[in-house]
């Protein structure tokens, strides 16, 4: 907040710093001026040549204005403060109100330059980093790739072993001369014993390969990203 004086009728204006450099209105004669830093040197008007013009086309009708408020004449008179006239300029741009930065788009919710969220009010942390390469992608998928191939072998490998496990262990030292009702040798151990052993063998390894796999494949497929230095 800082004084500044109306250059028309000189009455002292308590002016927000945000409002330095805009045209504001002023509230005891209702003179249009731009608000100065007075912080800042004023810049020398300089001289401009005299040229015959025709005459100027009619004025285009005033905009819409937006009615703020002297926080300080407010306190003091009790809320009974004359309002401080802001007026709209159509070559204002919607902009961060963190870096100052236009947004793109005027209606972006994150600034790009300095990742402030105009919704949450907060400045998100952004880094720089390289864009994954082949390379990159081959060496974080070929894990899952290798997992995924586990995985199917031991499908497979259970399937085939539960349909052709009785004649692999017949000709064997498993098979007795004793014959079942069928006609065929009995084994000292059945079939269905062998199926299960492997089948828990597999399933240790099946569960840990399926879940890494599913990981390195689908939940995070993206190579780590590389932080630029």
């Amino acid at each position: 907040m800082a004084a500044i004086t109306c250059p028309n009728c000189e009455a002292a204006l308590n002016v927000p710093a945000q409002f330095f450099g805009k045209k504001i209105k002023c509230k005891q004669c209702g003179h249009v001026f731009v608000a100065a830093d007075p912080g800042k040197p004023a810049a020398r008007p300089q001289a401009k040549p005299v040229a015959i013009s025709p005459p100027p086309p009619p004025p285009p009708p005033e905009p819409e204005k937006r009615v703020l408020w002297d926080e300080e004449d407010e306190a003091a008179t009790g809320g009974m403060a004359k309002p401080l006239g802001l007026v709209e300029d159509d070559s204002e741009v919607p902009r961060c109100p963190h870096c100052a930065k236009e947004l793109d788009p005027p209606d972006a919710k994150v600034c790009i330059h300095c990742g402030f969220n105009n919704v949450t009010r907060a400045k998100a942390n952004t880094v720089k980093v390289w864009a994954p390469t082949a390379e990159d992608w081959i060496r974080h998928l070929l894990p899952g790739i290798i997992a995924l191939a586990v995985v199917i072998g031991l499908i497979v490998l259970n399937i085939v072993s539960a349909m052709n496990m009785r004649s692999w262990l017949e000709g064997s030292f498993l098979e007795s001369d004793d014959k079942d009702a069928s006609g065929r040798k009995k084994l000292y151990v059945a079939p269905g014993a062998f199926i299960f052993f492997l089948a828990a063998v597999s399933l240790m390894i099946f569960v840990p390969a399926a879940k890494f796999a599913f990981k390195r494949l689908v939940k995070e497929y993206r190579p780590t990203e590389r932080i630029k230095l």
